[in-house]
């Protein structure tokens, strides 16, 4: 992505409450480049990123040219979004450092009226015993009957899997009973029915409900990233000549 912003003419914006504007690439004239040929089938083919490659390096294998890696997130309002896709592994090396890094314990709650009883039960930011290792709640995610516990007082290598035993600090103690508990990112992010559409666990009837878990929603919004629509071989020329005009270059 190294050429993307240097077609981008300057304007002044104004951040915030401070008194001077800055000079910023303008992001929004490419607009008019976009709706002209974005959506013409004959301008674009579909394309699915491997992993390891680069936008240079992709743009290099198609075009022969490497400063055409823009081109890709001219095309794809997911890219310019969220980022070029990661390689498998550094999904998971980013679910487990970095999104999903804590401890969620799985409760025993089949009922939305069992659910309704943790409401106000275990608040976040409250005290906890998991085991006999004081944290805190983190979060509570009841649609999925789980609650979620950090670990400030451990190292990231601390190892809290399997406890069954969660303890309130601010009800008096009360102790519960959960079913394990599992590193974050194999918490669950979701349930759905096996044609992949997500459900409801207490309310659908559906079966089965299939849980999928935070490291499987991270592994498919970054699949989504890989199928992106690319300028045609043919058309690279023209289109990226119409950018640059539009530019006023």
């Amino acid at each position: 992505m190294s050429n993307y912003f240097n077609n981008f003419n300057k304007v002044l914006y104004l951040f915030g409450d401070e008194v001077s504007p800055v000079a910023v690439q303008n992001l929004t004239n490419y607009s008019k480049v976009i709706d002209q040929f974005a959506d013409e089938i004959s301008a674009y083919i579909e394309y699915e990123i491997k992993d390891f490659e680069r936008p240079d390096s992709l743009s290099h294998q198609l075009y022969g040219d490497a400063t055409y890696d823009w081109t890709f997130f001219l095309m794809n309002s997911r890219l310019r979004e969220q980022g070029w896709p990661l390689p498998l592994q550094e999904v998971y090396d980013k679910a487990n450092t970095f999104y999903y890094k804590d401890w969620t314990c799985k409760l025993d709650i089949t009922t939305a009226d069992s659910a309704a009883e943790f409401s106000t039960k275990y608040p976040v930011g409250s005290e906890v015993f998991l085991g006999n290792s004081k944290l805190l709640v983190k979060s509570k995610n009841l649609q999925v009957g789980e609650i979620t516990v950090a670990s400030p007082y451990y190292s990231p290598d601390s190892d809290f899997s399997g406890i069954t035993t969660l303890t309130s600090l601010t009800v008096g103690s009360e102790q519960l009973a959960v079913q394990n508990t599992v590193k974050e990112m194999f918490g669950t992010h979701h349930y759905e029915n096996d044609s992949a559409e997500r459900i409801d666990l207490y309310f659908d009837t559906d079966t089965p409900k299939i849980p999928k878990t935070n490291l499987d929603f991270l592994i498919a919004e970054n699949d989504k990233l890989k199928k992106i629509r690319i300028i045609n071989k043919k058309n690279i020329s023209q289109i990226v000549g119409a950018f640059k005009s539009s530019l006023g270059q």
